[in-house]
């Protein structure tokens, strides 16, 4: 399936620990209507609970997750692996480079695209917290 299940380490002084190793290479890539880019969704295999991870490629001019939204109670932030991001939010335009982070707080409109004149493909994680299915469209006003 793509992980270890360590769930039940041995700790120490004799509790419970739980770990698991993801491989998100082996975790199938699923498309969606909404989206253009390719998710491998790793909270399941991850056994994550409190936090939702998602890993996106994005070829050139594709865009992810989803189109502008915002989350009412989920804080969201997408660490670049491979190529850049470029987020548009209320203010602006936020470019984000492979190391980077961009954060979006609740409440706080986004949208994501790999540029269209970028080199390549770009590869993110997208990490939600709480997890929650709170995504509404955001409809700037536009003139």
């Amino acid at each position: 399936m793509g992980w270890r299940d360590n769930r039940y380490t041995l700790g120490p002084k004799g509790e419970d620990m739980g770990y698991r190793v993801v491989d998100p290479y082996a975790v199938d890539k699923q498309g969606h209507p909404e989206r253009e880019a390719k998710s491998r969704r790793l909270s399941e295999p991850g056994g994550l609970e409190t936090t939702s991870i998602n890993q996106f490629e994005a070829e050139p001019g594709e865009q992810l997750p989803l189109a502008y939204h915002v989350h009412e109670q989920q804080q969201e932030a997408f660490y670049v692996i491979e190529g850049r991001l470029q987020f548009e939010t209320p203010d602006g335009y936020h470019h984000v480079s492979a190391g980077e982070l961009f954060v979006a707080d609740a409440g706080s409109p986004h949208r994501a695209e790999n540029p269209p004149d970028a080199d390549g493909p770009a590869v993110a994680l997208a990490i939600g917290a709480p997890p929650a299915d709170d995504v509404s469209p955001y409809q700037p006003d536009r003139e």
